[in-house]
């Protein structure tokens, strides 16, 4: 894919700031913020992650676009059904239940939209349907679920309940291979995009898993990453980027094509 300037610019305009410092173990506010996802009836939930002095106020705390602060759920960190080690990214599926991939617990928490534990699955190994470090999440239209299995070097493909379908990748920088990869994304054609963190790119695949292109390479101009951790793709097919060694976001075409690139415009919230 071509990374050369596009002159459609301006595809994503600065509209509000939201959220405060929180500096306690709960309530309103945000301690060391790793994802968000959004419910069908537009409420953001929040993942706290927290730093290893506040712990035990690791949570999802939910919130609205007009800065309403609507509750949380979680119980710090342990190992409860509730708890928390290293979460890392989360996502909803079509019935509304929220996914929560934790690293250090090496598993997958299901939630319902009110914060209700539902279930979990996954262990730590390198067999099928085990993680080291899973670090990314995202859903298909049939609600198969796939994740970045971040120290295995590969991505999982997984039934809505958790059962094993496929996987792909291995270590390595050469096409369909990976380097400790991050963030995931599914467009609406099921195809799977992967942050491939050490690699500094982003790559396309099929629901199959199988290779369509690489997105990026290493390097500070327009079109190149450091490091990114993020991604995720419109209903038009632009693809936009977590560059989080660059501290910026970009966005590019559908064709790879560059458009834009954001560093931030946050104000008073």
């Amino acid at each position: 894919m071509s990374t050369t300037t596009s002159a459609n610019v301006g595809v994503v305009k600065y509209l509000k700031t939201i959220g405060i410092v929180n500096n306690v173990d709960n309530g309103r506010g945000f301690a060391e913020p790793y994802d968000l996802a959004i419910s069908t009836d537009g409420r953001i939930f929040v993942l706290n992650r927290c730093d290893p002095a506040r712990a035990k106020g690791i949570r999802v705390g939910i919130c609205n676009i007009n800065e309403d602060y609507l509750g949380e759920f979680g119980d710090g960190k342990g190992h409860g059904d509730t708890q928390f080690d290293l979460p890392a990214a989360m996502a909803f599926d079509s019935k509304g239940r929220l996914h929560i991939v934790d690293e250090g617990h090496h598993r997958v928490t299901i939630f319902d939209s009110s914060g209700a534990f539902l279930g979990k699955w996954g262990s730590f190994g390198s067999s099928d349907g085990q993680f080291n470090g899973p670090s990314g999440i995202a859903f298909d239209s049939s609600d198969n679920v796939y994740i970045a299995d971040q120290h295995n070097n590969r991505i999982q493909k997984l039934d809505q309940d958790g059962n094993y379908l496929l996987q792909w990748g291995s270590f390595g920088c050469e096409k369909g291979q990976f380097n400790m990869p991050w963030g995931l994304a599914v467009d609406n054609k099921n195809n799977v995009y992967v942050a491939d963190w050490r690699n500094d790119r982003i790559q396309k695949f099929t629901s199959e898993g199988q290779f369509i292109a690489v997105i990026g390479e290493s390097g500070t101009s327009d079109g190149q990453f450091i490091r990114p951790s993020g991604v995720d793709v419109d209903d038009e097919g632009n693809v936009y980027i977590a560059d989080w060694g660059n501290e910026r976001v970009q966005v590019l075409g559908p064709d790879g094509s560059f458009l834009q690139k954001l560093r931030g415009q946050a104000t008073l919230s």
